[in-house]
């Protein structure tokens, strides 16, 4: 059985991964309303998505439940506002 200072250990952990983990929503949410991704910085999401697939492996090799789920779900939301933002970007085609 684990010690309460490990059971709030993972309390702190599972809190700071809800929040980092929907810190993408509300940009996501904003993009797909606005119907735009223009004033996103690619190089940011780029480093982010590539950040989140590092810890997610991370989380698998150590095999930690929360960071794969905190980082599979945050990589779905990064991942998303990514490709709306190269969506954005691509050059549309002449009617």
């Amino acid at each position: 059985m684990a010690s309460p200072g490990q059971f709030w250990v993972e309390v702190i952990g599972i809190a700071a991964a809800l929040l980092t983990t929907t810190s993408f929503l509300p940009q996501a949410l904003r993009i797909w309303r606005n119907r735009s991704a223009r004033d996103v910085s690619l190089t940011m999401y780029l480093m982010m998505f590539a950040g989140q697939i590092l810890w997610l492996a991370y989380g698998v090799v150590i095999g930690s439940v929360s960071l794969i789920l905190a980082n599979s779900t945050a990589l779905m939301l990064v991942g998303s506002v990514l490709l709306l933002k190269l969506r954005d970007r691509a050059p549309s085609a002449a009617l």
